[in-house]
């Protein structure tokens, strides 16, 4: 009790204290009164901004002004500190200590981080305002928010001037392409990329430690950089190390990827058999599958059985006694062949401090893909990026700095060895055998457990599953690998000499080692249907049920490339200001010495199961078993020296002069060297008096004009040399020995020197309503002179082709223009900011000079469009059998319409459905010299552009009018981003090997057909409804390789749009000190995407297309959804 009431009397106390100072503080609280504040802003030229935020410092009670410039705020209490801040310019502070000081103005300066910003370029950097070349710029703030797997991916859309497609859809991303500006030359001709300033690949770049990246457009920006530079250069800026406190960021994320296309195929035995049939009916007379009718009959009882009923098996004895088997299945092949939905990983962590002596950023990311391919052909990638960068100021003169990057890619894979023709062991790859010759009435395995290899039923063949290729993915013991190793290391030191002048040296060893594993084994267990057993191998010493041809047998494949890199640089730099004028100077050589070897080994037999290797010991024959062995090796160096000079005054004049004085070991002695300058002005008129007037609203203005060459040194790396080719011929001299040859190549131009590029440019950045509204806009001519190319058309006799030599032109005309709005308000008291942007362009490219006379449309001629496609044209379908009978009467179609005479009778005529060809007018039948009417043959004539016969120019495979549309927005922690991104007209005409393309039209027998193909077919059948129909009269193999001809019906439009990206994420509004930033996030990629060429197909994406390596039968592209989480500590 007496602890109770202690304890009761010093709560009294409390309570009676608390009291008293409250009673103190009344007065106090009376005092500070609440008051309205009114105030304007304007910019530092007086001017009145409208939108402007102002907001109570410390607080979220804020405004903005008014149309006048004007704001109010209610319910402050004085003293108060008032910050605003407008798009464009830096933010202000003012402080009011009693209502006496109001209405107030504030004024805002323009913001020095504009000003100021610096753009990478060549062996240095530049304000972006004082930039005289062609250069656009991507920050890496805006990669990091697409998390995608390649800084090529990252790329997609970035710059007008870029195109960059993706080669597959592979998940190890390695293979795309990429131009600026279009082609440099008819040869080859690829953008110099460098990773801080080291020629590397996109594809080895983890996106999430890229800075910027800048794109060198024209000659001018690209000069220092001489002979690689010929098609453009591509910066990628890593990040750097940073004062203060050391700052880890971890960003991680799971994501699912599906295909971008559909891959709803038939999986109906009855339907897909009957169509099979229908079509080769109109080639052969007969179906492509030879199923009776009582058998197709059994096939439709178990039309829509999707699993097996026991009442109605799928795989039954064959009681004609023909096979042991009949096949009535409902089987998905693609979904046993590939998986639909694919799961990734990816972790990110880096680390970055430092103080005024050092400097470090080091950073680590691990990736882990599952690829289409399912059971025992799962693909798999994993991939480790590690990257350090240092700079340690050593003493007040002296900085050294070190970059290190690491990436170990480990793609390991089941089934057939060649995937899509990519890898270069055989001429195709398994995706595309994977589509022809099964269905889904067939299984891969039989009931009693063996493997299903010649499953028969096939008309005029007797082919084994997938061309025998499909063994390794039901049999499960052949694995794969494919392993890239990067390594590159640079050190640098940087000497400050006096002010403004400074001298830097490094050097860079660049390693690249890369091996590929292949093991082979024969598909064991396999059936022979047709012989009603197990498979009989004829190669001697082959077990029964072991199968082999000529590309699956026990075998094990290895080859490496590896390269060595060494590269150094030395140069200096200055910088100075003498009162109003202001020079910046490099000048400095480089020198690049590449050696490389590609040594590939194939052995035979003899190998263990599980431990693969080549060995060399001999068998009971006295051979080693290796069956094939070859390597190349090659090398080359380069030296450069190169100068830049830079002048301006008060930032308004600008000029910039440069060259580069190259030598490559790629051209014969006596023509290795160029020199290659440029020289480019720039005129800021919005910094002249004159323009005052003009600023309310128009804040920059600048006029940009170079003009510049560069060498293009993209040859082979002993282009000039001759050389000797042997071997055997089929011939033999005495009953055993083969008799040999040698054979020169072809011969070399004794004074083959460097392709000469000359670029001019024109460009306008502006900027609008203080910088809020930029506009940059490039307009450029370049000109490829002394092209190699074929000098002359010698006679047969000669026995080689003709030498090639500098001897064609080609001229690029084209644009590109950006333009970007960035804004800001208070909505509910919050900042919200958003931006919005697009960007377009263009290019032409066409021949101006070749030596082709006679204009033969098979070769390149003077006044050639690059890209152009001549083909037939055509005035749809034959709408009955008399229109088309009527036609046959007077015009031959038989040159373009091959695929309807080779068919059998009385198929072989044409009838409604099919290809009307127009007979273009080739005959002057009034003598006025203009053609009125044609000859009544639908041909090529001559194949020149004087008499191209029926053909046309029907479109163009070189993409134009590249173009990107993007936004994003923050508010309240809320951030959103949406990227579009596609090319508005490219041509593509598929080929007869675009299995998915063209279905039974090219091959009898396809694997995957949409189910939606059939209704976009002409059909015969009474009552048939063909206004919507796309492809003619059912005709088989009419798209074979033999009878496909092109013409304006098949071309398709592939142009596309795509929404490339869509990222919603929400920061959550942490105030710990372990803990600085939370942000998790949704992200979407190639989310959608449509296309002209969509109505034809739905399971062929347009990039795919136009990009494959063979057909349309390439690993897809993706659609992938991630959920991720960044967080900074």
């Amino acid at each position: 009790m007496r602890n109770d009431s202690k304890k009761t009397k010093g709560l009294m106390r409390r309570f009676v204290l608390m009291a008293i100072f409250c009673g103190l503080l009344l007065p106090l609280s009376a005092s500070a009164q609440k008051s309205v504040v009114k105030g304007t802003v304007k910019d530092s030229d007086g001017e009145l901004l409208m939108g402007a935020g102002v907001v109570v410092k410390g607080t979220s009670q804020g405004t903005i002004t008014d149309v006048n410039g004007n704001f109010e705020l209610d319910g402050v209490t004085y003293p108060v500190t008032l910050v605003a801040s407008f798009i464009g310019m830096a933010d202000s502070e003012v402080t009011l200590n009693s209502a006496a000081e109001s209405p107030c103005q504030i004024v805002l300066g323009v913001d020095e981080n504009f000003l100021n910003e610096v753009v990478v370029v060549g062996y240095g950097t530049q304000k972006k305002v004082n930039l005289t070349g062609a250069v656009g710029v991507v920050e890496g703030k805006d990669l990091a928010l697409r998390p995608v797997n390649s800084a090529a991916q990252a790329l997609q859309g970035a710059d007008p001037s870029l195109l960059l497609t993706m080669g597959n859809g592979s998940v190890e991303g390695n293979e795309y392409s990429v131009s600026i500006r279009g082609n440099v030359s008819i040869n080859s001709g690829s953008p110099l990329i460098l990773i801080d300033g080291v020629e590397g690949s996109l594809g080895q770049v983890n996106p999430n430690d890229i800075e910027s990246v800048s794109v060198l457009k024209d000659a001018s920006a690209c000069a220092v950089y001489g002979a690689k530079a010929s098609a453009g250069v591509i910066l990628v800026n890593t990040k750097n190390g940073s004062t203060g406190k050391a700052s880890i960021t971890y960003d991680g994320r799971v994501s699912v990827s599906t295909n971008t296309t559909s891959t709803d195929f038939i999986t109906s035995s009855y339907d897909y058999v009957t169509l099979c049939n229908e079509f080769y009916e109109y080639f052969k007379g007969y179906g492509a599958w030879t199923f009776t009718d009582a058998q197709i009959e059994m096939m439709k009882e178990r039309r829509y059985d999707v699993t097996e009923n026991p009442e109605r098996p799928w795989v039954i004895p064959d009681e004609t006694g023909l096979y042991s088997y009949v096949y009535l299945a409902n089987f998905d092949w693609y979904d046993f062949l590939f998986k639909r939905t694919r799961p990734e990983t990816e972790h990110n962590i880096s680390v970055r401090g430092g103080n005024d002596k050092v400097k470090y950023f080091v950073s680590g990311r691990y990736l882990y893909r599952e690829g289409l391919f399912n059971n025992e052909g799962e693909d798999k990638f994993n991939g480790f990026n590690l990257r350090s960068k240092i700079d340690a100021k050593l003493t007040n003169w002296l900085t050294y700095s070190n970059s290190l990057s690491f990436e170990r890619q480990l793609y390991t894979y089941g089934g057939f060895w060649e995937q899509d023709g990519l890898q270069g062991n055989t001429g195709t790859g398994i995706l595309w055998n994977l589509t022809q010759n099964v269905g889904p009435m067939l299984t891969p395995w039989n009931p009693d457990g063996t493997v299903n290899m010649y499953p028969g039923y096939m008309a005029d063949a007797t082919s084994p599953i997938f061309s025998g290729r499909g063994g390794p993915y039901t049999d499960g013991r052949n694995t794969n690998s494919r392993a890239r190793n990067y390594i590159t290391m640079t050190n640098r030191f940087t000497f400050d000499i006096v002010k403004g002048l400074k001298f830097i040296a490094d050097y860079t060893y660049k390693r690249r080692d890369n091996v590929e594993a292949y093991r082979s084994l024969p598909t064991a267990n396999s059936y022979d249907n047709i012989n009603k057993g197990l498979y009989k191998n004829p190669t001697a010493g082959m077990a029964v049920g072991q199968f082999t041809n000529g590309s699956v047998y026990d075998f094990y494949r290895q080859k490496r490339y590896y390269q060595d890199g060494h590269i150094a640089n030395a140069y200096f730099t200055y910088n100075g200001s003498f009162n109003d004028h202001n020079v910046s100077a490099t000048v400095g050589g480089n020198f690049d010495d590449y050696y490389a070897t590609t040594l590939a080994i194939t052995q035979k037999g003899g190998l263990s199961e599980n431990l693969s290797f080549i060995g060399l010991t001999t068998n009971e024959d006295g051979f080693n078993n290796i069956e094939a062995a070859s390597q190349s090796i090659s090398s080359y160096r380069t030296l450069g020296f190169f100068a830049r000079a830079n002048y301006d005054w008060k930032g308004r004049y600008l000029v910039e002069l440069s060259g580069r004085y190259d030598g490559s070991s790629r051209f014969p002695k006596g023509q290795r060297w160029g020199f290659f300058p440029s020289a480019s002005a720039g005129w800021r008129i919005s910094e002249e008096p004159f323009f005052k007037p003009l600023k309310s609203w128009w804040s920059n203005a600048k006029v940009r004009v170079s003009y510049g060459s560069l060498g293009n040194q993209q040859v082979s790396d002993y282009y000039y040399w001759d050389t000797i080719k042997t071997g055997s011929q089929s011939i033999l001299l005495n009953g055993t020995t083969k008799s040999s040859y040698a054979q020169a190549t072809v011969p070399v131009s004794s004074d083959l020197t460097w392709e000469t590029v000359i670029t001019q440019n024109l460009g306008f950045d502006l900027g609008f309503f203080k910088n809020k509204l930029n506009v940059t806009a490039d307009f450029f001519i370049r000109d490829t002179k002394d092209m190699l190319t074929k000098a002359m058309t010698l006679p047969s006799v000669y026995g080689s082709a003709a030498p090639k030599t500098n001897a064609a032109d080609l001229r690029t005309k084209g644009y590109e223009i950006q333009v970007s709005w960035k804004d800001g308000f208070k909505l509910a008291g919050k900042d919200f900011t958003y931006s919005v942007g697009g960007s377009l362009g263009d290019y032409k490219t066409v021949i101006t000079k070749y030596d082709n006379p006679t204009k033969l449309l098979s070769d390149h001629y003077e006044g050639k469009v690059l890209g152009d496609v001549w083909g037939y044209v055509t005035d749809g379908l034959f709408a009955t059998d008399e229109e088309a009978a009527a036609y046959a009467a007077i015009v031959n179609d038989k040159n373009a319409n091959k695929g309807v005479y080779a068919g059998k009778a009385p198929y072989n005529v044409l009838m409604a459905g099919d290809i009307k060809f127009l007979d273009l007018p080739t005959v002057d039948t009034d003598g006025d010299g203009i053609p009125d009417a044609g000859d009544g043959i639908i041909n090529t004539g001559d194949n020149t552009l004087e008499n191209p016969g029926d053909r046309q120019i029907i479109g163009n495979t070189k993409p134009r009018y590249i173009y990107s549309l993007k936004g994003d927005l923050q508010w309240m922690g809320i951030d959103f981003s949406i990227f579009f991104q596609g090319v508005g007209k490219v041509s593509w005409m598929p080929d007869y090997n675009c299995i998915y393309f063209w279905n039974t039209y090219s091959y009898h027998r396809p694997t995957f057909i949409p189910k939606n193909f059939e209704s976009k077919c002409w059909s015969d059948e009474e009552g048939a409804d063909n206004s919507n129909a796309l492809f003619p009269r059912r005709r088989g193999r009419m798209a074979a390789s033999s009878y496909i001809t092109t013409n304006d019906y098949w071309i398709q439009d592939a142009s596309y749009i795509r929404l490339k990206n869509l990222t919603v994420g929400y920061t959550l509004p942490l105030n710990t000190k372990a803990v600085e930033k939370v942000r998790v996030y949704f992200s979407g990629e190639n989310l959608w995407y449509w296309s002209p060429m969509k109505e034809w197909t739905d399971v062929v994406d347009p990039e795919v297309a136009t990009s494959s390596a063979y057909g349309d039968c390439s690993y897809p592209y993706s659609k992938i959804f991630s959920f991720g989480v960044n967080v900074t500590f």
